[in-house]
């Protein structure tokens, strides 16, 4: 039994009450409050969105009014015998158990007295507890979650569209679109009255409403059997869920939060998160899972910036987590308010809902039916091929219609849109499934991607992954959806995958792994050419092995020079150029000499890339050049080329899967010579490593008669989101002792352009 009601009556300022007894059970509830008592006749509207009683089992017929929402404080008591639906689809508990069902409602079950009492409260929640006898409605609020099934994720696909239909006549199956008249009712018909209309009356679809805290009706005759029989029978559902409205709304209803943190509407994003989930969790205990729509139902508000902001935010939550869950997003809403905030963001990388409800009362209806969903509230172009509904009839006096004998106060709509039945279903796209990707590699070693899913709204950005394996891909980047394609990456990976991002991160497409094609690459911009030797082109042979190249330069349309064809190592390499005394003097005679190079590969592929080949002199002994051989970060030459600007830099290969961050340290006796300079190079590729000189580096080099000065060269090596610190990262360090040279002239005149660093030791 319920507690004594005197400990809760004396904690309340006195008020008129009377005593209403059911079944054994007394309750103390305001005098205003009128009591109903039901039965199987009855054809009282059991809603929860004003002050009553009501006492036995609701009726199979009740006669409601239009779009009932918001909830107040009410009772209901109910035998245990009743088998029609209570405020939400959980389970019933043990005897003297307390339940919530929301925020905003409970449910007390006591075996003893065969009863159970669901109760509502809104804004005086310590009526209920005066009339239950509770000292505490906390410890009825008992979290369900567990009690609830879980939404199972499933990618998102758009229905298929079967041929329509004007009433019901074969079996609707979920997910499937139906063209035509249907109506809404905020309690649930029961199935006769269902297979009444069903044989008369021009509708094939009905609006139920299955949940959600500003649920004001019972579900009455809303179960599990319900929904599948009348799937059987051929209705096509509209599963309608009533959660919170917007700040200021008309109804009285519980409202949701316009409260801005740092520029965005989290409170209310997580409430629209949260809503969705209640709601896929009530769909699914009445058998209606995957690949069905659910309606959100925003009744019509004021449209401010804050308000629409708050909704917009809101129902944006709402669809993606629907859409996380296997579900298709609907939303009805005031052509006014709700759709015109929603249309005005149609688009836009604004996630909007799959299917749009849209209330505009005609006046003349219902004598003048329409046959389409169009209204002045949403463009031709929006929501188009089979995704809107229209609510085209309403009063306040919740007019009904008769059919089969059975009389039914509803809402009047057209249908052309996505319905749910019981079970799940598989949605086959209309659109490409997942997104795509266009890989071009560059001359340069760098790479162009072009992301796309054409056809599917809502996406703000794009994740890039890459890697040597399909198995082991990383982010390497990650780009707006409104950026200016190509995106160029400095990154060579044999395997690139794309994920579709919406605007709360959440990832809701991704592309197969795709192998990048083979290619070829010349890196920099400048190649060095001395007295005697040839001169070195950096090249790689991207995704393809074995690397075999030859080479060859044009001074214009004419060839200066030419290789035989060379192996490069798999990582890239030099490839060497032989010159003849006439193209040496033509670079001298230039100092920097504007070419184009052309490399050719084994196979046939072919790569062109502007060069400057700058020429540089050295005499006397060169100092001891070493290197050591690295699998993080290669240097390719042991002669680094100092400009007049005292910019200097060495060739380098990086050999992690993400680019190498990478603190060049240049120092003669344990003294600086340079300042510390960081560079990155992409993975996979080849690049200089540069530095600036100081005065002293400046200074001994250009005191060198024979443009030679050795140096030491650290390289500090690390990957971006690591520390750059050694003691965090602990980077691979390259200790170069180096030949460092300040180069004259090639006619043995001023000093040349360009200087030079023999680079020693490398590990």
């Amino acid at each position: 039994m319920l507690a004594n009601a005197a400990s809760a009556l004396a904690a309340r300022p006195a008020q008129a009450t009377r005593t209403v007894r059911y079944h054994g059970v007394s309750l103390q509830v305001p005098v205003s409050w009128p009591v109903f008592h039901l039965g199987a006749r009855s054809t009282v509207c059991v809603r929860f969105n004003r002050h009553a009683v009501y006492l036995g089992a609701p009726g199979s017929n009740q006669i409601c009014p239009r779009q009932a929402a918001g909830r107040t404080e009410a009772i209901l008591v109910s035998p245990t015998s009743y088998h029609g639906a209570l405020l939400t689809p959980l389970s019933t508990l043990a005897a003297g158990a307390i339940g919530a069902a929301s925020g905003s409602d409970a449910r007390i079950t006591d075996g003893r007295q065969h009863v159970v009492i669901t109760a509502t409260w809104g804004a005086d929640p310590a009526t209920i507890r005066m009339a239950l006898g509770l000292r505490s409605l906390r410890a009825a609020m008992l979290a369900t979650n567990g009690h609830r099934p879980r939404a199972v994720a499933a990618p998102l696909r758009r229905p298929a569209i079967r041929a329509h239909t004007t009433s019901p006549e074969s079996p609707a199956t979920p997910g499937e679109t139906y063209a035509g008249l249907g109506f809404d009712v905020c309690t649930t018909p029961s199935s006769s009255a269902m297979a009444a209309w069903g044989t008369s009356s021009p509708y094939a679809a009905i609006g139920i409403y299955i949940g959600g805290v500003n649920a004001a009706c019972l579900g009455g005759n809303l179960t599990p059997s319900w929904v599948s029989s009348e799937s059987v029978a051929g209705w096509h559902m509209i599963p309608i869920y009533v959660g919170l409205q917007a700040p200021g709304n008309s109804c009285g209803c519980q409202s949701l939060s316009a409260t801005v943190t740092n520029g965005a509407y989290a409170t209310a994003t997580s409430e629209g998160t949260a809503a969705a989930q209640d709601a896929v969790a009530h769909a699914q205990a009445l058998g209606i899972g995957t690949a069905n729509p659910i309606y959100y139902d925003m009744e019509n508000y004021k449209r401010s910036t804050s308000t629409s902001g708050a909704v917009l935010a809101f129902l944006q939550a709402w669809t993606a987590q629907l859409h996380a869950s296997g579900y298709l997003s609907g939303v009805y809403s005031s052509g006014s308010s709700g759709i015109a905030d929603l249309v005005a963001n149609y688009g836009t990388t604004y996630v909007e809902p799959d299917e749009l409800w849209t209330a505009d009362w005609d006046a003349s209806a219902p004598s003048s039916q329409p046959t389409s969903t169009a209204n002045p509230y949403v463009p031709a172009t929006d929501w188009p091929n089979n995704h809107q509904l229209l609510q085209y009839y309403s009063d306040a006096e919740g007019r009904s219609e008769t059919y089969g004998g059975v009389t039914i106060g509803i809402d009047r709509d057209y249908v052309d849109a996505p319905t749910a039945a019981y079970g799940s279903g598989t949605l086959v796209s209309l659109i490409g499934t997942t997104p795509t990707l266009t890989i071009r590699p560059q001359a340069n070693g760098s790479v162009n991607l072009t992301p796309r899913w054409a056809g599917e709204p809502g996406i703000t950005q794009y994740a890039i992954l890459g890697g040597a394996s399909p198995l082991a891909l990383s982010a390497v980047e990650t780009v707006s959806a409104t950026a200016k394609f190509p995106v160029k990456l400095q990154a060579v990976h044999a395997y690139y995958e794309v994920q579709a991002l919406n605007s709360l991160a959440q990832v809701v497409g991704t592309s197969a792994p795709i192998q990048a094609p083979s290619s070829l690459a010349i890196f920099g911009r400048s190649a060095y050419v001395g007295a005697r030797g040839p001169v070195g082109i950096p090249v790689a042979c991207l995704n393809s092995s074995p690397c075999r190249l030859e080479a060859q330069i044009f001074d214009g349309t004419k060839r200066i020079a030419h290789s035989d064809i060379g192996r490069v190592s798999a990582h890239g390499g030099q490839l060497l150029v032989p010159l003849n005394n006439q193209t040496r003097r033509l670079i001298v005679s230039a100092r920097h000499l504007p070419v184009t190079v052309t490399v050719t590969s084994a196979t046939g592929a072919k790569v062109n890339r502007p060069l400057t080949l700058s020429a540089y002199t050295v005499s006397g002994r060169a100092p001891t050049r070493r290197t050591w051989p690295s699998s993080v970060l290669q240097i390719l030459g042991s002669t680094s080329y100092v400009s007049n600007g005292w910019t200097g830099g060495v060739l380098a290969a990086c050999r992690l899967s993400t680019p190498c961050v990478s603190t060049v340290q240049v120092t003669l006796g344990g003294v600086a010579l340079a300042k510390r300079r960081t560079t990155t190079i992409g993975p996979g590729e080849i690049g200089y490593l540069t530095y600036n000189l100081n005065n002293r580096g400046h200074k001994l080099l250009r005191a060198e008669l024979g443009n030679q000065l050795g140096a030491r060269l650290s390289v500090s090596t690390s990957s971006p989101g690591t520390s750059s610190t050694a003691t965090t990262t602990q980077p691979t360090t390259t200790t170069t002792n180096a030949p460092l040279s300040s180069g004259g002239s090639a006619a043995g005149g001023p000093k040349a352009t360009m200087a030079l660093i023999s680079l020693v030791s490398f590990r």
